[in-house]
């Protein structure tokens, strides 16, 4: 009688890695691929999980769970992998795939492994490296305890304004963020105009048309503004951990972050004055970017209804010596609502810019500057919130020692939490920009006005005057600024 022919396995291979480098991943497999080859084996399938931890539990998403999946529809028979922590750092995956809950049968090649044979060895490698991944866990909890603690950020990329610092660059403190004084300006200037009034999309849109990118190369957002202007970590302050994928930047506590040990790009007082107007309003990532100085600020003069931007078209007549018409041409214009004109909005914006540097120029123009009769000492308020925090922290203590009741304490500090809100309110108001603060110290008031961003024009026209827009009559051009002045009313709001 003639003997039964041996089975060729049907193999699958299983690569994995935690770090997303794909080298890593096509070495597993050549190597697999060659121990097939050599034993005259067959693959029927290739499992890849990139990015991928071994000693956590992997969803259903991966292809760890598709392997498995195959095995149960019968599509494979035998698992082959370069070393064991690449099938798995964790006992349970083990019974996964061995009896009673399935009979896959596994091969390791680095380390001479063959279920078919004995699995003693796989599962005491797998034991093995269960203890190492619970020696690392605990070592790196309390080094980020230790790191947290003098006030070092995690690993990974920096938010925009900062670089790492590697690990042998690294000054005697251990810093790890180093200012990038190119992206700080960014920064800085996200919040100064922000602080001055301006809305989310306007800034982005100001960023980009300075050249400004993200990180990322992208042109900025009203989204990624917002979260610039809630960070923390631009104050040099540490935010507690939160749950990982849980991520809320409007649930942090600045009175629990820890103090950074790294160079601030702004100043606290700016930060909560930002989060203060931000937290509690509903994000509009839609916002009102402007292009123009003054869609949505100029009126009809009427209806008096804001005048909204537009693009016109030039209509050449043919010329009288022949030649045919010159060609049309397209320009920025403003147009009434409600029908009752349509102008060329460039002579416009220069004439209303021409009367703005005109009256900033002039020598009483410091008066239109004028400080707050109510001004705000952000110095005793900052001393009041630490002495308030300090009581905090006092009434903690007696109820831990039993100095006071739950019902007593929670009473005192819903009230300190009050005070301490009201205080964020005061800053918030104190350290809120006047636009034309920064023009009592510049000497040419043309050149600021050229090189300043037309989101802060905007402010500085809002806050001098009121600009009413007139009919022309149909036909009729405005090309000279006594034109436009004879055209356009100005009533002012201050000076």
């Amino acid at each position: 009688m003639a003997s039964a022919v041996p089975r060729v396995p049907r193999v699958a291979i299983y690569a994995r890695q935690s770090v997303d480098e794909d080298q890593g991943i096509a070495q597993q497999l050549e190597d697999c691929r060659t121990e097939v080859h050599r034993r005259g084996w067959r693959v029927v399938a290739e499992h890849q999980d990139n990015d991928t931890s071994a000693s956590k539990e992997r969803g259903p998403k991966t292809a760890w769970s598709a392997m498995l999946k195959a095995f149960d529809a019968g599509e494979f028979d035998t698992v082959i992998v370069t070393e064991t922590s690449r099938i798995t750092r964790s006992l349970i995956d083990v019974l996964d795939i061995r009896p009673p809950q399935r009979d896959i049968r596994v091969v390791v090649i680095r380390e001479g492994i063959d279920t078919e044979l004995d699995d003693f060895m796989l599962k005491q490698l797998v034991l093995l490296a269960e203890r190492e991944v619970r020696i690392k866990t605990e070592r790196a909890a309390r080094y980020a305890v230790g790191r947290r603690l003098a006030g070092h950020p995690t690993p990974g990329k920096p938010p925009h304004g900062y670089g790492w610092v590697p690990s042998i660059e690294r000054d005697a403190a251990g810093t790890r963020y180093r200012v990038d004084e190119a992206e700080a300006e960014d920064v800085r200037r996200i919040f100064r105009e922000f602080l001055a009034g301006a809305p989310l999309a306007q800034i982005a849109r100001d960023l980009g048309d300075a050249g400004s990118l993200t990180r990322r190369g992208v042109r900025w957002h009203s989204s990624t503004v917002r979260r610039v202007l809630l960070n923390p970590l631009y104050a040099a302050l540490l935010p507690p951990a939160q749950p990982t994928g849980h991520f809320d930047a409007t649930a942090i506590d600045l009175d629990a972050c820890t103090p950074g040990a790294w160079e601030a790009i702004i100043e606290r007082d700016q930060l909560v004055a930002s989060r203060g107007r931000l937290i509690g309003v509903r994000a509009n990532h839609s916002g009102t970017a402007r292009k123009w100085l003054l869609s949505g600020l100029a009126v009809c003069a009427i209806c008096s209804h804001p005048v909204r931007s537009a693009s016109g078209e030039t209509h050449p007549t043919a010329r009288k010596a022949g030649g045919g018409a010159a060609p049309s041409r397209r320009y920025h214009a403003y147009r009434c609502p409600k029908g009752h004109f349509m102008r060329n909005g460039d002579i416009i914006d220069q004439y209303v810019s021409n009367i703005c540097v005109a009256r900033l120029s002039q020598e009483d123009a410091i008066d239109l500057i004028t400080p707050r009769s109510d001004s705000i000492d952000i110095a005793v308020l900052n001393s009041t919130r630490e002495a308030l925090k300090g009581r905090r922290q006092s009434i903690a203590s007696f109820v831990a020692r039993g100095l006071m009741t739950d019902i007593e304490a929670d009473g005192s500090l819903m009230e300190i939490s009050r005070e301490l809100q009201a205080i964020s309110d005061q800053i918030a108001l104190a350290v809120r920009e006047d636009p034309f603060a920064e023009l009592a110290v510049v000497d040419d008031v043309e050149a600021w006005w050229d090189s300043a961003t037309l989101a802060r024009r905007r402010l500085i026209v809002d806050g001098l005057m009121v600009v009413r827009i007139k009919p022309v009559g149909h036909g009729r051009r405005v090309t000279t600024s006594d034109a436009a002045a004879a055209s356009v009313d100005v009533e002012w709001r201050r000076g």
